[in-house]
C-alpha cells in the first residue's frame, strides 16, 4: 500500500487496523510533500480538467458533475492504469 504520510493515516485506528494484518499489508511511504509521486493526485488533475471552464450556480450541481466525472474516470481502466505507469510515479515497468 502506498502511503503518502497524511496524519489521518497515522491515525490509533490505522494502528490497530494493522496490527490485526501482521504481515499482510506492506506500506511504501512517499517521501514528504511529494504529490507527483502520488497515483491519486492526477486522478485529481484529470478530474480538475474534465470540470474546467464551467459555472456551477450551487454546490448540489458541483457535487452531482464531480461524482458524474469520477464515475467516468472509475470505469476507463486505461486510463486508471496510466496513472500508475506514469514516468514519475513508475509504480510498474512495462
Amino acid at each position: 500500500m502506498v502511503w503518502d504520510g497524511a496524519t489521518i493515516h497515522r491515525s490509533q485506528a490505522i494502528k490497530d487496523f494493522l496490527k490485526r494484518k501482521p504481515g499482510r499489508i506492506h506500506l511504501v511511504a512517499l517521501p514528504g510533500y511529494s504529490p507527483e509521486l502520488n497515483p491519486v493526485e492526477l486522478l485529481w488533475n484529470q478530474l480538475k480538467k474534465e470540470l474546467k471552464n464551467q459555472a456551477f450556480l450551487n454546490l448540489k450541481d458541483l457535487v452531482e458533475a464531480a461524482v458524474s466525472k469520477v464515475e467516468e474516470i472509475r470505469n476507463d481502466v486505461e486510463l486508471l492504469n496510466s496513472f500508475f505507469h506514469k514516468k514519475e510515479v513508475a509504480f510498474f515497468t512495462n
